[in-house]
């Protein structure tokens, strides 16, 4: 079944892969951008649409580990909160059979 998987793996691979180069292929129209007065080089348009989606990729992967960062550590302050919580429970047990 592992072997399967990857063999998946692999064909979705190389089909991203061509898919990627065939893009690329038939984009090659060089084309600047200009943003706030700034003017990019010129180069194939297919360059920026890429770079645009790695960049959007890389951000949005980065955001999630953010907000995974941020929940793990509300989380643990949460667990430690419930530990003390339960201790003074059990406490407050032990105190009422002996009492």
């Amino acid at each position: 079944m592992l072997w399967l998987k990857r063999a998946l793996l692999i064909v979705v691979l190389l089909l991203v892969a061509l898919a990627t180069m065939d893009f690329m292929l038939e984009n090659q129209q060089t084309t600047t951008l200009q943003f706030l007065e700034i003017q990019s080089p010129e180069l194939p348009l297919s360059i920026y649409i890429i770079l645009s989606f790695i960049l959007g990729s890389v951000l949005g992967v980065f955001i999630g580990w953010l907000i995974t960062t941020r929940l793990r550590l509300k989380l643990m302050v949460q667990s430690n909160e419930l530990n003390r919580y339960r201790k003074e429970i059990d406490k407050l047990r032990t105190q009422a059979v002996k009492g």
